[in-house]
């Protein structure tokens, strides 16, 4: 049943939508390119704040503007997105940001982006090349560029599907790394329960397609209409019909029309390449090499058993590309790793930037990164030194100076006399010297 406050909220969504535009706040937090790739010798800093792209067809790697008040701690942060695809999934929308949850708890942030088919037409899956160039080349340089960027701190490096494959080859094939810990999203180390192509997902979640001529296109809310072969299916009548129904239940939920809107744009940004992900896994990696620990990475083997370092394995409750048993494996293959493994809300995007994983991935990743933060160093000008208390020598009273023809004392004695010093008592200490006697001074007549 649908109360008074309700419907008002509803029609002050769908008034907001169709007259001042989208609902969600799609600007990215600020950021500057600090790096494009191994071996080039251009200096990126000049290429500026980015919404979009530092170069297109480049490995860019950016550093994101610190909190103006909060207070800075930690190791830095590398965010690895998976290969081929922008990480805008990384920084969704204000107020449902990894990015932005990171710079607001005083973390430095940075970011890689594979940017090589953004933008392309005809995406294709990730090959073993692929695979070998980030393990070999990229990552080992980018790390080495953000802990260099913060006085040889160890990095905390944080990747999402296929970019976390890539991180945990890249670790194990170098320990010499300067990496705090590691963290795996939606990384899969069994491929048997993996599909190469992933079942549609409920269409209402992906509100993605073009506007039509009604009312509920004008929210920008329902996608277009499937073709007839797909319409005609099962699943996809289920996820057409749904919809309408779904959006209709939530227009006055103001953040979840948000949500759907930035992820109408990200897939609009993401494109196709976004349906390769369990074709890419099955394309870079062996059968049965990831159920092994022994990956084939540019015609050598990668030990993922040697990996000492901490690692976090995130599964999402509802991924059907990586779902959570296929994650789970990596408890076992991780022999020697310090590894944690949880379940989070969300499907694979989902597990990474949705609505849920403000409340429940981000706090638990962050407690994460506290943990495995190097020790903190005092810095030489702030110690406090203490000088050692000296013993206080109180002083002797001064000699009196008495009078001549002064009642009590002989006349034609010196003025002044000093008494000699009282003999020093045993044990090293000068004894008080004696009262004297009380005198008294009398008048004179003028």
């Amino acid at each position: 049943m649908i109360g008074p406050g309700t419907f008002v909220r509803a029609l002050v969504n769908v008034r907001d939508r169709v007259l001042e535009g989208p609902i969600a706040d799609l600007r990215r937090m600020p950021r500057v390119a600090i790096d494009t790739g191994p071996g080039d010798p251009e200096d990126a800093w000049s290429v500026g704040r980015a919404h979009g792209l530092a170069r297109a067809g480049q490995v860019s790697t950016y550093r994101y503007a610190v909190h103006p008040s909060a207070r800075l701690r930690g190791a830095p942060v590398l965010l690895v997105s998976p290969l081929g695809a922008c990480g805008v999934a990384f920084d969704l929308r204000r107020g449902c940001s990894l990015v932005e949850h990171l710079v607001g708890e005083g973390r430095h942030v940075h970011q890689v982006d594979d940017e090589d088919v953004v933008g392309h037409d005809a995406p294709t899956p990730a090959t073993p090349a692929d695979l070998a160039r980030w393990v070999d080349d990229i990552l080992p340089h980018v790390v080495r560029l953000v802990s260099a960027h913060h006085d040889g701190a160890p990095v905390h490096v944080v990747g999402w599907s296929l970019g976390g494959l890539a991180c945990l080859l890249a670790a194990a094939d170098d320990p010499s790394l300067p990496i705090a810990s590691l963290t795996a999203l939606a990384t899969p180390f069994s491929l048997e329960q993996v599909p190469e192509h992933a079942p549609s997902r409920p269409l209402a979640i992906a509100a993605g397609g073009p506007v039509l001529a009604t009312l509920q296109t004008l929210l920008g809310l329902v996608p277009t209409m499937p073709p007839l072969p797909q319409f005609l299916s099962v699943g996809s009548v289920g996820a057409f019909l749904t919809t309408p129904l779904t959006v209709a239940s939530h227009l006055a939920d103001r953040d979840f029309l948000a949500q759907l809107e930035a992820i109408d744009d990200l897939r609009a940004l993401v494109g196709a390449q976004a349906e390769l992900v369990g074709a890419s896994f099955h394309a870079m990696v062996g059968s049965g090499e990831l159920e092994r620990g022994l990956v084939s990475v540019g015609g050598r083997r990668v030990d993922l058993g040697s990996l000492e370092r901490p690692v976090l394995l995130v599964a999402g409750e509802d991924d059907v590309v990586v779902p959570p048993r296929a994650v789970r494996a990596g408890s076992t293959v991780l022999s020697a790793a310090d590894t944690s493994l949880m379940t989070a809300p969300g499907g694979h995007l989902g597990v990474l930037c949705g609505r849920a994983s403000r409340d429940r991935l981000w706090p638990a990743l962050c407690a994460f990164l506290d943990r495995h933060d190097p020790p903190a160093e005092i810095e030489a000008d702030r110690l406090v030194t203490r000088r050692p208390r000296r013993a206080v020598r109180r002083p002797l009273p001064p000699a009196r100076t008495v009078a001549p023809g002064e009642p009590g004392e002989p006349v034609g004695e010196p003025a002044s006399v000093a008494e000699p010093a009282a003999a020093p008592r045993a044990g090293g200490r000068r004894a008080r010297p004696a009262p004297k006697p009380a005198t008294r001074t009398r008048g004179r007549d003028g």
